[in-house]
C-alpha cells in the first residue's frame, strides 16, 4: 500500500511562505507527518506551472498516492491535477475562471513574498484557459471551503461549479480564508493524510 502525500498549491504571485501554507506546514510538523507534505514554489507562468506540476505529480505517483489542496489559483490547478491524475482535492476560496478574473493583473506583477516582478500577458491568459476543467467528475472527491466575504473572487462561482461536491460556506471572512486552522484536521481526514 503506497503512502498518501498532500500536495499544497499556493495562489497567484504567492509562495510556500503564505499564511495558509504555513498553517498546514506547522500543523503537520507538530504531528510528526511533515514528510507527507509537498509544498513547492510554483512557477508564475501558467504554462510553466502546468509542466512543472505534471512532472512533480507523475514522479510522486511512482511511489506514493496523492491528494491535493489549493487556494485561489492553486485551487484551479488542484482541480486540473485531480481530474487528470485522480485523487481527492480540497479547494480553499478557489479561482474558477482565472482567465477572466486575472485580467485585472495584466502587466507588471510583484511577488508577495520575494523580491522582483514579472510580466503577466495575454499568452498567459490562454495558458490558463488550456487548463480549464469544464465540469468535475466524481464530485465526492472534492471538499470546497468558501467564505462569502472573499473580496477577490465571487464565492458563488465556486459554489455553482462544485455544487455536487461537499461545500462549506461561511459567512464573512475574506480571500485569505479567515480561521483556516479550524478546518485543517478535517482537510487531513478528507485527503487521507495519516497524522498523529
Amino acid at each position: 500500500m503506497k503512502t498518501r502525500k498532500l500536495l499544497y498549491l499556493h495562489g497567484f504571485n504567492s509562495s510556500p511562505q503564505s499564511h495558509k501554507a504555513q498553517l498546514i506546514t506547522r500543523y503537520m510538523h507538530a504531528r510528526g507527518c511533515l514528510d507527507l507534505l509537498i509544498c513547492p514554489q510554483i512557477p508564475s507562468v501558467p504554462g510553466e506551472a502546468r509542466l512543472f506540476l505534471e512532472q512533480l505529480v507523475e514522479e510522486t505517483l511512482d511511489e506514493h498516492q496523492l491528494s491535493y489542496a489549493g487556494s485561489s489559483l492553486g485551487g484551479y490547478y488542484a482541480t486540473y491535477l485531480a481530474e487528470k491524475y485522480s485523487g481527492s482535492a480540497v479547494l480553499i476560496n478557489p479561482s474558477v475562471k482565472p482567465y477572466e478574473t486575472l485580467r485585472a493583473h495584466l502587466g507588471e506583477n510583484k511577488f508577495y513574498f520575494d523580491e522582483g516582478c514579472w510580466e503577466f500577458d495575454e499568452s498567459h491568459i490562454q495558458q490558463l484557459k488550456d487548463m480549464d476543467v469544464r465540469s468535475i467528475t466524481q464530485a465526492e472527491r472534492y471538499l470546497i471551503l468558501l467564505q462569502t466575504g472573499d473580496e477577490t473572487l465571487d464565492y458563488r462561482e465556486a459554489e455553482l461549479k462544485y455544487k455536487n461536491a461537499r461545500c462549506i460556506i461561511e459567512q464573512g471572512g475574506d480571500h485569505s480564508f479567515t480561521g483556516l486552522e479550524r478546518h485543517i484536521k478535517q482537510i487531513m481526514q478528507f485527503c487521507g493524510i495519516k497524522c498523529n
